[in-house]
């Protein structure tokens, strides 16, 4: 199993994600059971030079990027301004099919408040759905839902540093469709009302989201950021915000910020999808002309001070976190520089150096003096002023120090000696392999994923160019660098004046004997004297290795499902092959090999070893190839493939580009004749899932997965997770014994669906797969056994936390999945549900940010299904809400659903079904695989949209009567244990 650890021009940052994970969330979260355009476009009459775009003024006004620049946007998009200063991007783009991806970009946030506005941009953010010119409060999400579009998914917003981005996902392209998500969108820009009376409500639920956001993690990321800019505004500036600003917040300091900043020369209307662009264009001018600034203008904030000098260290201990992390870096100020060829030439190499080097912490990794179970290395301008390098690797507390000096010596290794030729030659492979693959895939992309790369590259003043335009560009500089080059540009990367030492986690460095500072200093200066050696080339590795198969398999049968378009052929030998053919991804091709029972069929005695069982398989690579292996042996290829097992299945699912359709069944096939299970890979995710459990046992919701999924399957030892003690006896041999006569003799059932001719795959299939040797002489397992719901307990699981937060979860025995009618009833009755939570827990009392419902019914267990409510509180209100939706649904079944709120839950489901039918991960998952045992999937296709549609009233009221019974109800609140240290 592998997958490539960093992909084309991304770096795993340990500051960008934690920015953008915490920071940029949006505000409510939604749990479900994923050439020319009618406008010319002008480009600039005299092309900017490189030798005079560093000498221009590097920010004026309402300049795009491309006008500071010798590099060409795509022309594919459309790039406008408004006499007013407002400004709009479009650009038609098929997929999925009639939906149009529509957002306002204000370029201002957080980093914009005054120090007694921190949190307003964030709070203002919420306040824009609670009442505007044209949407009484309570009225917009409404709105929303009756054209079609769900709170969540289709609607939403998001605050961070530089900017807030709201996001509409509109259920057509059409005329009116535009109009209504426009007049959403000028609301948003001007007409908030920012009454008092919502501004007192609200500010519960944004509290409550403060809340939510505490973690370990979180506190961690707070106090690295002080360390690291500790005079820079971003430290000081986190969206979330002070408790004591959101709490003063009233009409007047909302509407000061609202003023000054939501102004039409810090708006861009960013539009991608299935719509005519000049009808759009002509719309947007008449909705949005008349815009005008209602405050005087302040110059934008500084970022401030970043003077780091010298060597630094610093701790941060935290011991609600499972594992310690270790880190060196640089941060500096920069100047902002516009994306130019200039600037390409200058990135390149360095992000070739880092692919290097996160090759070689990547291969490192389970070996047997390795101390740390995960490492990266990534650099890069944030912001577009702070220009940062980091190494880092997460460990054990006890190994923090060698860990340290790992990653010490391996960034010192790079700069001294530079790369192998070999090293190189496998990054620039792998960069050109994706650059084509995005030239191939461009005509079917996605719109929303479209819309938000345009406004990232916007909001970092970064020009959007078409995958045609990169490849262009950057084949010719990846094929041009040598090795010199690339090391003399890492060495210039990481050449700084200062370097920042951190040590952060639950390693407890406190010691009677010295300082953490002076222990990190220590570790680091013995990481300095041990002596480092130049690189060797390693050994090519080829693949595949193993012969060919001499002969087809015999087939005994072919049957086409015209309507659907699906071929089933099934061999001699057992296999099952399903075909389907699709043109919704261009050059996109997956594969899921279904096999044995899953978890289900886990020894009652050995719980955990499905979790375990996975791991292992992956990490382990094939008999004679390592993971690391393997990687290098696919170099420059697209192929991934990886094990999981559910609950009724062990599975190999697999990716691949239309090309490589023989690599992936040779890899599929060296998966069942020649698996490995290796000691090396059982030590690292034996020492990952402890850290894993380090941090589940003091995390609210990680308490729910240890012990409450166990508690409402009736102590099932397949639900959840054991005791760790238990877990750590499990062997590698129990893996082993387990998983092979399963992966070498069940019958395989293998579905493919894509961008793929069917008669190529057939043939390809019939030589790997039909030729398998399957003795098919596999046990079967007892299903019979009924899992037994508690019902009318309670349970209270009591947390060692210091975050002040509960969980509570109130669930009802619902069925299993097989009558699909009836699940799909229930799944639209949770969004009532939710709906109904959102009202009363979120809207009303204000005293959860995000609670939600959902049904979850087993393909495996044979009438067991769970009906769940999840709320997130304050734990002294816990009680509290466990009285409040157990009235709201006595309610429910009392009064029963309303003909309106059906239709507004129910309208944006059949719009997602359309877009979920455009998926080759819905016909892959949903519909084939499983087929064999299960046809009625086929029909469950079929009838999904109608079925859908032609829920009435009645019949959630029905079910809601006989599954929502307070009476058989668990109850289940995770909280801070009292004296939690």
């Amino acid at each position: 199993m592998f997958a490539k650890p960093l992909r084309i021009f991304s770096v795993k940052l340990f500051l960008l994600v934690l920015i953008l994970f915490f920071l940029t969330q949006p505000a409510m979260k939604c749990r479900k059971d994923s050439g020319q355009n009618g406008f010319s476009f002008q480009h600039p009459a005299n092309p900017v030079h490189v030798e005079n775009v560093w000498a221009q003024s590097i920010d004026p006004p309402l300049k795009w990027p491309h006008e500071k620049s010798d590099l060409q946007p795509d022309p594919a998009v459309v790039f406008r301004k408004l006499p007013n200063g407002f400004r709009y991007v479009l650009m038609k783009n098929k997929e999925p099919k009639d939906r149009v991806s529509m957002h306002l970009d204000i370029q201002a946030g957080s980093m914009h408040e005054s120090d007694q506005q921190q949190g307003l941009a964030h709070f203002l953010e919420h306040m824009l759905f609670n009442g505007s010119t044209h949407f009484k409060p309570g009225e917009l999400i409404k709105y929303f839902q009756r054209i079609g579009m769900q709170f969540g998914p289709d609607a939403n917003a998001r605050t961070g540093f530089y900017e807030t981005v709201y996001d509409v996902l509109l259920p057509t392209g059409s005329k009116e469709s535009l109009s209504d998500g426009l007049l959403v969108m000028a609301d948003y820009a001007e007409g908030a009302l920012l009454l008092q009376s919502e501004i007192i409500r609200e500010r519960r639920v944004v509290l409550a989201e403060k809340r939510d956001r505490d973690s370990a993690s979180y506190r961690t990321f707070v106090s690295t950021l002080k360390f690291e800019f500790p005079d820079a505004r971003i430290s000081k500036r986190l969206p979330i915000g002070k408790e004591r600003v959101i709490q003063a917040a009233d009409r007047q300091r909302l509407k000061n910020f609202y003023d000054t900043w939501y102004r039409p020369n810090n708006m861009i209307l960013v539009l991608v999808g299935d719509f005519d662009p000049k009808t759009a264009g002509l719309l947007i001018e008449e909705r949005f002309s008349g815009l005008s600034p209602r405050a005087s203008e302040l110059p934008p904030p500084g970022i401030g001070k970043i003077s780091h000098m010298r060597e630094k260290v610093f701790y941060h201990f935290e011991k609600e976190s499972g594992k310690t992390t270790v880190s060196i870096e640089t941060m500096k100020k920069i100047d902002k520089r516009p994306d130019t060829l200039f600037f390409r030439r200058k990135s390149l190499p360095r992000k070739i150096a880092n692919q290097i080097v996160q090759n070689r912490l990547s291969a490192l990794l389970g070996m047997p003096q390795t101390p740390f179970t995960s490492a990266s290395i990534g650099s890069g301008t944030f912001l577009q002023q702070i220009e940062y390098t980091k190494i880092s690797a997460q460990c054990s507390a006890q190994k923090w120090e060698k860990s340290l000096q790992f990653i010490e010596q391996t960034l010192r290794q790079a700069f001294t000696y530079g790369f192998t030729l070999s090293e190189l030659e496998r990054v620039k492979m792998d960069f050109i392999a994706e650059l084509d693959t995005a030239v191939k895939k461009a005509t079917t992309r996605n719109s929303r994923a479209l819309a938000r790369n345009i406004i990232s590259h916007l909001n970092n003043d970064r020009i959007f160019r078409s995958p045609e335009q990169e490849r262009s560009l950057l084949v010719p500089m990846i094929q041009s660098l040598t090795l010199r080059k690339v090391h003399n540009t890492f060495k210039k990367t990481w050449d700084a004046d200062h370097r920042l030492i951190l040590v952060t986690g639950n390693a407890d460095l406190s010691n009677d004997n010295t300082t953490p500072e002076k222990a990190l200093r220590m570790a680091l200066n013995e990481s300095k004297n041990v002596k480092i050696f130049k690189p060797t080339e390693i050994k090519e590795v080829t693949f595949p290795y193993l012969p060919e198969p001499e002969e087809k398999g015999e087939v005994l049968s072919q049957k086409e499902i015209s309507d659907l378009g699906i071929i089933e052929i099934t061999f001699k030998n057992g296999v099952r092959l399903n075909l389907k053919k699709t043109d919704f991804a261009a050059n996109d091709v997956r594969l899921k090999a279904v096999f044995g029972p899953g978890q289900s069929a886990e020894p009652e005695n050995q719980s955990g070893l499905a979790l375990l069982s996975e791991a292992v398989i992956n990490e382990s690579g094939l008999g004679r190839l390592e993971r690391d292996e393997i990687e290098r042996a696919l170099a420059g290829k697209n192929t991934t493939i990886s094990f999981s097992i559910s609950e009724d299945s062990f599975f190999f699912n697999g990716k691949t580009v239309s090309k490589e359709i023989l690599l992936l069944f040779q890899l599929l096939y060296a998966h069942i004749i020649d698996p490995e299970f290796r000691e090396d890979a059982y030590r690292l995710v034996a020492e990952r899932f402890r850290q894993r459990y380090l941090s589940l046992v003091r995390s609210i919701d990680g308490s729910m997965q240890l012990h409450g999924n166990r508690f409402l399957a009736g102590g099932d030892s397949r639900f959840g997770l054991p005791a760790y003690d238990l877990f750590k006896t499990l062997t590698l041999d129990q893996v082993r014994s387990w998983m092979e006569p399963y992966l070498g003799n069940a019958p395989y059932e293998v579905s493919v669906v894509g961008d793929f001719d069917v008669e190529a795959v057939r043939e390809i299939a019939s030589k790997y797969l039909g030729s398998l040797p399957l003795t098919q002489r596999v046990g079967t397992v007892d299903r019979s056994k009924i899992l037994t719901f508690p019902e009318k307990q309670s349970f209270q699981i009591s947390v060692s936390t210091q975050i002040p937060k509960s969980l509570v979860v109130i669930a009802y025995p619902s069925e299993d999945l097989w009558d699909m009618q009836r699940t799909r009833r229930l799944n639209v009755l949770a969004d009532v549900v939710s709906e109904r939570l959102r009202v009363k827990i979120r809207e009303k009392l204000g005293v959860s940010y995000s609670p939600f419902a959902f049904n979850r019914s087993s393909r495996a267990y044979p009438g067991y299904g769970v009906f769940h409510i999840y709320i997130h509180v304050d734990p002294q209100k816990a009680e509290m809400v466990v009285s409040e939706v157990n009235k709201l649904t006595s309610n429910l079944v009392r009064s029963g659903v309303t003909e309106e709120e059906m239709k507004r839950v129910l309208d944006p489901t059949l719009t997602s079904i359309k877009d979920m039918r455009r998926r080759n991960g819905y016909w892959l998952n949903t519909v084939l695989s499983g087929s064999r045992n299960h046809p009625v999937q086929y029909n469950w296709s079929r009838t999904i949209m109608k079925d859908y549609a032609s829920i009435k009233v009645d019949e959630l009221d029905r079910i809601a009567k006989k599954y929502l019974n307070n009476k058989k109800a668990v109850t289940i609140i995770v909280k801070p244990a009292i004296n939690s240290d």
